[in-house]
């Protein structure tokens, strides 16, 4: 059985293949889950993996990371928010767009204000994110 976090990361797929259609992209991108990055992580000598990749058709290129946050409590994962703000501004400086998707209810308020600050998007409002990211 999927975990929440593996639920949200599809869940979220599945939102970005949706735009992508309804805006008429399809031909262009190609959307993909756990993508090896080529930046690698942060953190010295790890691999990485992207949750939900959007990937240029011809040239196979990325074009936009979404890294998939989900918390349903209090916990740990909030400590993960700052390497994901770290490794979205790194592959912003390699030229992938780089976005970080918070869903759930375990987030504090400090957290959630915090991580829009630094340009996360709340799961409420990814659709219209994405609209406007693609042009639509």
């Amino acid at each position: 059985m999927p975990s929440p976090g593996d639920r949200f990361r599809d869940d979220v797929k599945a939102l970005v293949e949706r735009v992508i259609r309804e805006l008429g992209l399809e031909e262009r991108f190609r959307v993909v889950t756990e993508y090896p990055s080529p930046h690698g992580s942060v953190i010295r000598e790890q691999g990485r993996k992207v949750d939900v990749a959007v990937l240029e058709r011809e040239e196979g290129r990325p074009y936009l990371f979404l890294e998939c946050k989900w918390q349903s409590g209090s916990g740990s994962a909030e400590d993960k928010l700052f390497r994901a703000a770290e490794e979205a501004k790194r592959d912003r400086l390699f030229g992938v767009h780089s976005v970080v998707v918070l869903g759930g209810e375990g987030f504090g308020a400090k957290m959630r204000r915090w991580a829009l600050t630094e340009g996360f998007v709340h799961e409420a409002f990814l659709e219209a994110w994405l609209r406007k990211f693609f042009g639509g």
